[in-house]
């Protein structure tokens, strides 16, 4: 149909019938609000054609609260002190491979699309420890002009779990798989961790442990490291390099220092840390 002949209402319906995922629908409505400005300002319509994608469900596109078998949870969660170290001493309860990726998460605090593309040629034995460098191409990052790659110092268990792997790995990615990528996908990762909540119906006729504690996903890993720092008083600007976000506005314009001797502080003391609550809180 010609874009000046859209109505209010059809415009409204479009976006009311996926407002169920509202993140979607809010996608939608920008891309064809920036369609319509832009078909505007060419002059391929009326100067007085109105943008009803920019006036339509302004505000209205907020995501609802998630339920569980009914129960209202938080999407986005952060494990208290006493979960974390109950889910350390729980995590052999999964495979050798979701222990790992699962640790790392907490003993780094990186993405875990990072974690399970780990390639043996990244690990260098530097003068103040063993360092990951996580090309720029592989991060979140990628197509910031100001970004960098992502130095990741690993000490405890991070530093063993990744030398065991290189060990093995030889050459090549540290969680292989036979898929395109060549390894393990992180959706199976996030899979694995829901299979295993005590809400979880998926095959209810196979037996497995159940997670202690329920509603969260791994990313909640990286999301509860953050606050950890913060509860220890690291600098934001160090804790934002751990875990790999661009500092913003004028500081990330100016400020080009590279925290690598900071993050290593931290990261070892968030290490010492972690495996005090391993032992701090009894059964």
């Amino acid at each position: 149909m010609p874009a000046e002949s859209l109505t209010r209402k059809q415009a409204f319906d479009l976006l009311e019938s996926c407002a169920t995922t509202p993140s979607l629908a809010k996608t939608l409505r920008s891309a064809l609000g920036a369609a319509c400005d832009y078909a505007l300002d060419a002059g391929r319509i009326p100067d007085n054609s109105p943008n009803w994608w920019r006036l339509v469900m302004r505000g209205r596109l907020r995501s609802k609260v998630k339920r569980v078998d009914g129960e209202r949870v938080t999407v986005k969660r952060v494990l208290s002190d006493a979960e974390v170290g109950k889910l350390i001493r729980w995590l052999p309860n999964f495979s050798q491979t979701l222990n790992d990726v699962l640790t790392l998460y907490l003993w780094t605090g990186t993405r875990g699309s990072e974690i399970v593309s780990m390639e043996v040629g990244e690990f260098t034995d530097e003068r103040d420890g063993f360092w990951w460098t996580v090309p720029k191409a592989k991060t979140k990052n990628a197509n910031r002009a100001s970004a960098t790659d992502l130095r990741v110092p690993l000490a405890g268990r991070a530093e063993q779990i990744v030398r065991r792997r290189m060990q093995i790995a030889k050459k090549g990615f540290l969680f292989p798989s036979p898929s395109a990528a060549g390894h393990k996908d992180q959706k199976l990762i996030q899979q694995s961790v829901y299979y295993r909540q005590p809400y979880c119906k998926s095959a209810p006729k196979e037996q497995r442990t159940r997670l202690p504690m329920s509603h969260w996903a791994p990313h909640d890993l990286r999301r509860t490291v953050r606050t950890m720092l913060a509860s220890m008083e690291c600098p934001h600007e160090v804790a934002e390099s751990i875990l790999g976000h661009v500092l913003p506005g004028v500081t990330g314009v100016y400020n080009r220092h590279s925290y690598d001797k900071e993050r290593r502080a931290w990261l070892t003391r968030l290490a010492s840390r972690l495996d005090h609550l391993a032992t701090q809180f009894p059964e």
